[in-house]
């Protein structure tokens, strides 16, 4: 993990999968560098970048925090009146601890999470009425307007 230190203010935290191939490694490292950017131009008072796994049990023992994320970024979403899928699914999947199969949430090979004084007000990548919000794009808007997209979102206290 890797972060620039500011506390408070408008912050990202970028997560991705710690199995990801060249090019996404490629595309991750590109996302950071757009990041670090806004927060030198002083969009963004901090930035991190976060590894969670590929996919979690969707009930039982879970060793990270990737299912309280989704459960952020599920409240936020109907908050906004937008959709995570088909970012974030849900897979029947072989466990290999256990030999059953499990239904597991399949978590997206990049995300973004933009907080305003630890209240989460922003997820890429989203959908909402047949468009798609990418990572890139929320970046894009940051750096643009240096102001998010207007979802009709409401903050979401992850505190």
């Amino acid at each position: 993990m890797s972060s620039s230190s500011a506390p408070g203010g408008r912050r990202a935290s970028l997560f991705v999968r710690s199995d990801l191939p060249a090019p996404s490694q490629k595309r991750c490292t590109a996302i950071e560098r757009e990041l670090q950017e806004l927060v030198c131009r002083g969009v963004l008072d901090d930035t991190e970048t976060v590894e969670w796994e590929k996919r979690v049990p969707l009930q039982g023992p879970c060793n990270g925090t990737e299912r309280d994320l989704y459960n952020d970024f599920a409240e936020w979403a109907r908050e906004a009146g937008v959709c995570l899928a088909p970012f974030f699914d849900t897979r029947l999947c072989y466990s290999s601890e256990t030999g059953e199969k499990r239904r597991e949430l399949v978590m997206p090979a990049v995300c973004l999470a933009v907080y305003e004084d630890d209240k989460l007000v922003q997820v890429a990548p989203f959908a909402d009425a047949g468009r798609t919000e990418s990572v890139e794009g929320c970046i894009a808007g940051l750096a643009e307007t240096g102001s998010l997209p207007d979802t009709g979102s409401t903050t979401v206290s992850t505190v």
